[in-house]
């Protein structure tokens, strides 16, 4: 029996009363070549733990059980176990719409050098509104996260790049520093004018709250993993603004600019 071209990793915790909605979602796309991966992450709640039950003995449904040790480990045992060619990275409430896999692979599929292919988000629940992600820029990748976790990835680029950072697996946000490993290696992104999946907006949402209460420890860690590309960059933004300041048009403009500036610091001083 061939292998799935496409496999679905889940992390699961306590998401008893979201994930039939996430596994309708990739049921009923029109891409038919995949399997999926729900990794119980220690749930605590009996009512999610049996729900679980549903699943196992599924055809192209696999269901493991780890002690809890965040989202990190759970995706990196089950991508590791996949024998498929391209990974899809999904929440426990996350939806994917119908034509999502089929339009990214066909995408995919036209450049070799693409490792990620992502779009637009429509986030639902808490709040609606639609998240516009832009082309991805190693440069502002070390500000913000700019691609969400939920993309289509070849599975050559985990083994290529590294997994997921396991020290972030509790914190949060350990896309972001993975996308930094991704973004200075030789793979590219390709990014699509269009939505692909439709993200839960809960109260307590690990990516609202948990990776937010602890920011600061993610920022440390993720700079403290890159301070290589902090130097470089950082040198190239100090040549270019130096750069900028000797050129002929900055020279103009700032003797043009004098007079005004002038009287707008004696305006400024006069009260």
């Amino acid at each position: 029996m061939n292998s799935p071209l496409v496999s679905f990793i889940i992390p699961y915790f306590n998401a008893g009363s979201t994930i039939q909605e996430t596994i309708d979602s990739i049921f009923n796309q029109s891409y038919l070549n995949f399997d999926i991966w729900i990794v119980n992450d220690g749930s605590t709640d009996q009512s999610s733990i049996d729900k679980l039950k549903d699943f196992e003995g599924i055809n192209d449904i696999n269901v493991l059980h780890i002690e809890n040790a965040g989202p990190s480990v759970a995706r990196n045992i089950a991508i590791k176990l996949s024998a498929a060619e391209y990974i899809v990275n999904l929440d426990a409430d996350d939806l994917i719409l119908k034509q999502t896999i089929q339009s990214a692979l066909k995408e995919m599929k036209k450049d070799a050098k693409v490792g990620v292919v992502y779009g637009d988000i429509s986030f639902f629940g808490g709040e609606n509104f639609i998240r516009k992600q832009g082309e991805f820029i190693l440069q502002n990748q070390l500000l913000w996260n700019q691609v969400a976790i939920c993309c289509l990835i070849k599975k050559n680029v985990f083994e290529t790049v590294g997994y997921f950072d396991e020290e972030l697996s509790r914190l949060g946000l350990e896309d972001w520093e993975f996308w930094l490993r991704v973004g200075s290696s030789n793979w590219s992104f390709c990014k699509m004018d269009e939505i692909h999946f439709q993200v839960r907006v809960l109260k307590d949402s690990r990516t609202f709250e948990v990776a937010n209460q602890n920011l600061e420890k993610i920022k440390k860690i993720v700079a403290s993993k890159h301070i290589d590309l902090w130097v470089k960059n950082y040198e190239e933004i100090f040549y270019q603004k130096k750069m900028l300041l000797e050129t002929p048009d900055y020279k103009i403009g700032m003797f043009v600019l004098k007079p005004y500036r002038f009287i707008k610091n004696r305006l400024k001083n006069a009260f």
